[in-house]
């Protein structure tokens, strides 16, 4: 099949993707004992052509849930429209493919009602809209000293756990539970721009951390503790204008309701490329012996069994005096 592609500058591409889906398909029937890490590609192929892929990766170590990339177009259909396209290699992830979980992400732009229709209608449901800033190219490299009211620190594992704290009380209980992401998925996709923002009694106010669903090579998502600390206005435009870049597709993450932080990256020269939703979806949560059982009444059933039994109560009664 990857003879007779029709687009050679691809060839290379597919036989990378294929040789991960193999190795993808033998991680899936050996999830308790080798972790799921490698991405899975799905093509739509028309008279022997290969018109649109899509790739689905897992966001953490265990496997658990899977980030599902847009389509990637390269080639026109003669029969089906692009809606077809996407609703078909959408369907054959979520219901008929080997990934071993039922929980999923995808970003789709703002302006794509045509996608995100399709989406929505795949049982995805809108969690928040992520900025996408990039750095404006007349903005020069200047190393600054940082003064004494704060420092940064690469990631390791002792801020990692920190940093991860940040991000659990941020997102709200069923983001969580589908993302599922730790703090060693954190640390292990660590690289040299990612660390956090402390202050001088050693704590984590802020951080780069790698992104949950990147869209780019090369994105970081920005995020901060609940409650807004001043030192943020100078220690961030220090810290993201200190990076001598080697890419230009370098960009930061925040949230669009976050409006504190994005007064600052765009005080700080930084210009929002694009804007995007993320969309998660899970119904069901695999168990072991392949049972399946609801997010909801897992998390009832472990409520309830963590309170303890009562003993019971005797009953109250007036004793009237027989005269």
């Amino acid at each position: 099949m990857l003879k007779e592609c029709n687009k050679p500058k691809y060839l290379g591409i597919f036989q990378i993707l294929l040789c991960k889906k193999w190795f993808s398909s033998l991680e899936s029937n050996l999830t308790n004992i080798i972790p799921t890490r490698n991405s899975t590609c799905f093509v739509a192929i028309e008279r022997n052509n290969i018109i649109a892929y899509i790739l689905a990766t897992p966001i953490n170590k265990r496997g658990s849930c899977w980030s599902i990339s847009e389509p990637y177009f390269i080639g026109e259909s003669i029969s089906y429209s692009r809606y077809n396209l996407l609703e078909n290699l959408l369907r054959k992830i979520l219901y008929e493919s080997n990934i071993n979980t039922q929980s999923f992400l995808i970003s789709v732009n703002t302006n794509d009602n045509q996608n995100l229709s399709i989406i929505r209608q795949s049982g995805f449901q809108p969690f928040k809209i992520i900025k996408y800033w990039k750095r404006r190219d007349d903005l020069k490299y200047i190393k600054n000293e940082y003064k004494q009211n704060f420092i940064w620190e690469r990631l390791n594992e002792e801020n990692s756990q920190l940093i991860w704290r940040l991000e659990q009380a941020r997102e709200s209980i069923n983001f969580r539970s589908i993302f599922d992401r730790q703090w060693h998925d954190i640390y292990e996709k660590r690289n040299i721009l990612t660390g956090v923002i402390k202050c001088q009694k050693n704590n984590v106010i802020a951080g780069l951390i790698p992104s949950i669903c990147p869209q780019y090579d090369s994105s970081l998502e920005l995020i901060r503790g609940l409650a807004w600390d001043e030192r943020l206005n100078q220690s961030i435009p220090q810290r993201i204008n200190n990076f001598k870049l080697t890419k230009n597709n370098y960009y930061i993450e925040t949230t669009s309701e976050d409006n504190k932080l994005n007064e600052i990256m765009s005080k700080s020269n930084w210009v929002t490329k694009e804007e995007r939703v993320l969309l998660g979806r899970s119904i069901w949560k695999r168990q072991n012996g392949y049972k399946f059982k609801s997010i909801e009444t897992e998390l009832l059933t472990n409520l309830v069994g963590n309170l303890q039994q009562q003993p019971e109560l005797p009953s109250t009664f007036q004793i009237k005096n027989n005269r």
